[in-house]
């Protein structure tokens, strides 16, 4: 099974409305577009997305979707809102007990922490817009996974004007 971890792309500042409300930010839509072709030629084909419903998190679940040319859209689910923890990123993806590649689109420290649980690293760290791939062998469990690849947004960031 593969496991993908994506923290949303780069949100505007809060404006007073709360972090609640943040929509993605021109550069965050912009640099998740430009990773297009990057996601592509790894072939990253989840056969489900996963979203967070904070705003910043659903809009770049979309941009994924779109980007992948996913037949279906982005499944908003409140358990990978902020403060999600594995159990409850677990329990999302079993009602999709069909899918063998999964991306889960939500929050920091909630996704890097549930990589090193699954992975035993001591320490990871997704910036936004970034992605991690966990594999495992088979179910994926705590300790039983292996960081496939960990991709840094600066990797796909549009050129400055």
């Amino acid at each position: 099974m593969i496991l993908y971890f994506v923290r949303h792309g780069r949100a505007v500042k809060d404006d007073g409305s709360g972090d609640h409300a943040r929509p993605l930010a021109d550069e965050g839509v912009a640099a998740l577009r430009a990773a297009a072709p990057v996601w592509q030629r790894l072939n990253l084909r989840p056969d489900v997305v996963l979203s967070s419903p904070l705003p910043r998190a659903a809009e770049s679940a979309r941009l994924l979707v779109e980007s992948l040319r996913l037949s279906a859209g982005p499944v908003v689910d409140d358990r990978l809102a902020p403060g999600a923890e594995w159990g409850g990123l677990a329990r999302a993806m079993a009602a999709f007990p069909e899918a063998r590649r999964v991306a889960f689109v939500g929050h920091e420290p909630d996704l890097s922490k549930a990589v090193e649980l699954l992975t035993g690293a001591v320490s990871v760290r997704l910036r936004a817009g970034g992605i991690a791939c966990v594999e495992f062998p088979g179910a994926p469990e705590p300790n039983a996974g292996e960081l496939a690849w960990l991709l840094d947004p600066d990797l796909y960031a549009p050129e400055p004007p």
